[in-house]
């Protein structure tokens, strides 16, 4: 009867992973449809596509909880994206909830989906190009010309290749010397065929965060432990400098395609303004008028376009996974997984696809908290458990999430 039992166990188990992961390929699908400049894809590019991917994975993660406090933090976030057409939001809180395994499972999907359509993009680009078989776009930004890759942005590839890069340095182990080959590679290759300057600068980033921290003491846990709030509190003051019109000296400093990130959260506060439940961003690509002044509105400034797109209650319940998961990862001393956190905080300075988790993978790796362990944490007898595995970049082990 036990062996029954565990049979049948281990088959629902299998059975509920299947549906996730396929309701995370359509979910895939739908972003590249909506990211790539092919007509043909444009079927999968709707809201029918977001829901049908979004309610593959709710129905499992729904039952598998089976928390009233996860249903109404999941039923908000529905209702956020079916104002804002945005999935950020809800795809964050289904994946909170998954477990290590399965984590561990949809990142492998997360690679192989983004390698083979990046993969493809890339080599049929360059083929079209040269044998001029297709019409392909060249984007130019003042004297330069930047590829596409059959992207809508140049951008938007490069967000996608950063973090495919990073991606495959994380699950393959390779040594560092060779990781930060690859990093540094990868980062000249967005400079030049693209000219993403974000995406160049994230994975140099990362290539100096995993070499700094290749060997783990005191001082270094003490500096990684407080980054990811140091990012946070970094970005935010810059706005207010922006906000407040006291930004000459930054803006300096930051001057170029960056500061435009902080100007545009700055015109997002002035046309938007702060509510409950956010924002459908109709606006979004259109020259208008702010503040005495004409200038093309973008929100890439990602903090900002959190509290504006999905209010204070969106917001909040963002920023409660992203804090909770961070004091996580920090209390079972998971550095490998902080350090893509890291990254993650940012890339969200200058790209709004950083803080999606169908983009960023890290993401994946977040949590949320189940009402049985918050009523243990006020008890105070809440205690983390983790299982541990070898890290290729730190000298001890590193506790990975269950």
């Amino acid at each position: 009867m036990k062996s029954l039992a565990l049979k049948d166990s281990i088959y629902k188990t299998e059975l509920s992973h299947i549906i996730v992961i396929l309701g995370f390929i359509i979910l895939l699908c739908n972003k590249y449809a909506n990211l790539l400049d092919i007509d043909s894809l444009h079927f999968m590019s709707g809201s029918i596509t977001s829901l049908l991917g979004i309610m593959m994975i709710a129905c499992i993660m729904l039952f598998q909880r089976k928390s009233l406090l996860y249903t109404i933090i999941f039923l908000l976030s529905l209702y956020s994206w079916s104002l804002t057409k945005d999935t950020t939001l809800v795809v964050l809180v289904l994946f909170a909830a998954t477990s290590k395994i399965l984590k561990d499972r949809l990142l492998k999907v997360y690679l192989t989906m983004q390698s083979a359509v990046l993969v493809s993009c890339i080599i049929l680009y360059f083929l079209s190009l040269y044998f001029k078989m297709l019409n392909v776009n060249l984007y130019t930004t003042g004297n330069r010309i930047r590829y596409t890759f059959f992207f809508l942005q140049p951008n938007n590839f490069g967000i996608q290749f950063a973090f495919t890069i990073i991606c495959f340095i994380f699950i393959s182990k390779l040594p560092l010397a060779a990781s930060i080959s690859i990093l540094l590679f990868s980062s000249l290759f967005l400079y030049v065929f693209p000219n993403c300057i974000t995406g160049c600068m994230m994975l140099i980033i990362y290539a100096l965060l995993i070499l700094c921290f290749n060997k783990i003491d005191f001082l270094k846990k003490e500096l990684l432990h407080s980054t990811p709030y140091f990012i946070i509190a970094m970005g935010i003051l810059i706005f207010g400098l922006y906000f407040t019109g006291k930004a000459s000296l930054v803006g300096k400093i930051i001057s170029g395609t960056f500061s435009y990130r902080f100007i545009g959260s700055v015109m997002a506060i002035r046309l938007y303004g702060v509510n409950l439940t956010g924002h459908y961003l109709d606006k979004l690509g259109e020259v208008l008028f702010v503040d005495g002044q004409w200038g093309t509105f973008w929100l890439d400034f990602a903090y900002i376009r959190v509290l504006v797109e999905f209010g204070i209650i969106g917001a909040s319940i963002f920023a409660f996974i992203i804090i909770y998961s961070i004091r996580f990862l920090i209390r079972h001393q998971n550095y490998e997984h902080l350090i893509l956190l890291i990254v993650v905080l940012f890339y969200g300075l200058s790209e709004w696809g950083a803080f999606s988790a169908l983009t960023a993978f890290p993401l994946l790796y977040t949590v949320i908290p189940s009402s049985r362990i918050i009523l243990c944490q006020k008890n105070n007898s809440f205690k983390g458990v983790a299982h541990f595995s070898p890290s290729p970049f730190l000298n001890r082990e590193s506790t990975h999430l269950l």
